[in-house]
């Protein structure tokens, strides 16, 4: 009696597994394609969004070069990162991408999330390492203000609706 919602869950996790492994390019082969073959068919409405939204329902870490407002909407010039866990310090450690920055936009209700070292060291009562409220003209004006070897090594998680817009930034804690 148990069986058949199980199967149907089952089926629910392989499908959305495979789903993202296709939305992300993970998990294909890294032989190139043979001249004579030729490429399955794609449909306008299976890759147009993925193409024109890379980011989209996906959470990322990223390193920025700069935030700006433009036309009434926050935008951050991003590119993906890496961070790993520094166990002698108790830390993070980023590992900046390589290649091109890219262009992402902040939803207006997007939620910033900031801790030491975006936000300074200034909130009484809080450790740094806590992730405070700011608003996106908060975090567009500390950004710009911090030392361009700060803001180098600062990262951030950021989330994207399926829209491919960032819902959430958050800075990671570095002493």
């Amino acid at each position: 009696m148990h069986a058949s919602p199980r199967r149907a869950t089952s089926r629910l996790l392989t499908f959305a597994a495979l789903g993202a492994l296709a939305l992300t390019g993970c998990g294909g082969t890294t032989e190139e394609p043979s001249a004579t073959s030729s490429p399955a068919p794609a449909t306008a409405t299976a890759t147009a969004p993925a193409a024109a939204n890379p980011f989209a329902g996906t959470k990322r870490f990223v390193t920025t070069d700069r935030a700006w407002t433009e036309g009434g909407l926050t935008k951050l010039s991003v590119r993906s990162a890496e961070k790993k866990v520094n166990t002698q310090f108790d830390t993070w450690e980023i590992v900046p991408g390589t290649g091109e920055f890219v262009t992402v936009t902040l939803a207006k209700d997007a939620r910033v999330l900031l801790t030491v070292p975006i936000r300074g060291d200034d909130a009484p009562g809080t450790s740094g390492g806590e992730p405070l409220p700011a608003s996106q003209a908060e975090f567009v004006t500390l950004l710009t203000q911090l030392d361009p070897r700060t803001r180098e090594g600062a990262g951030f998680d950021l989330s994207f609706d399926g829209e491919g817009l960032v819902t959430k930034v958050q800075s990671l804690y570095k002493p």
